[in-house]
């Protein structure tokens, strides 16, 4: 039942990933029309800083669920080669556990201040764009990276997946 949700919550962040490669795009698009415009008319898009700090903060969300449920992410393994394989996958889902719930908590944090930002106006500074969608862009993928990281915890807890360092081996 794991392996089907995994695959098809793959899918749906692996669509949201490629709309994060679109905002890029968008983002090469604007600078590179913000170097014309400033090189060859004297005349710089002054919103250009604004639109790539919340340009990035898209980029970064739609991207790092999807790293995460592809195991595309930097795992560092101390512990494996003190404690036996079922304390290193004990440890590991544990550890998997507290990672998801704090990315829950950082999703909840993060969707509270987004509401917070929609009954303030909040806003940029200069072109006056909403923060409140970007924000809540990030609330949804702390959320969507929580559930992909408590999934990876259950698969360690159950045995299904290999702790770091003890992968299996063919001798």
């Amino acid at each position: 039942m794991l392996g089907a949700l995994e695959r098809g919550l793959e899918r749906v962040l692996r669509l949201i990933a490629y709309a994060g490669g679109l905002v890029l795009a968008g983002l090469v698009a604007l600078i590179i029309y913000e170097v014309f415009m400033r090189y060859f008319f004297g005349r710089p898009f002054r919103g250009g800083y604004e639109i790539t700090e919340l340009a990035m903060s898209l980029i970064v969300a739609a991207g790092l669920p999807y790293c995460a449920i592809t195991r595309g992410h930097v795992a560092v393994d101390i512990f494996s080669s003190f404690l036996d394989r079922p304390g290193v996958r004990w440890l590991t889902a544990a550890i998997q556990f507290l990672g998801a719930a704090l990315l829950a908590l950082l999703s909840w944090e993060v969707f509270a201040k987004a509401l917070s930002s929609v009954r303030f106006g909040d806003v940029s500074n200069m072109m006056q764009i909403p923060k409140a969608p970007f924000m809540f862009a990030i609330s949804v993928s702390f959320g969507l990276f929580a559930l992909v990281v408590l999934l990876e915890a259950l698969r360690t807890a159950s045995g299904t997946r290999s702790a770091v360092g003890h992968q299996p081996t063919t001798e």
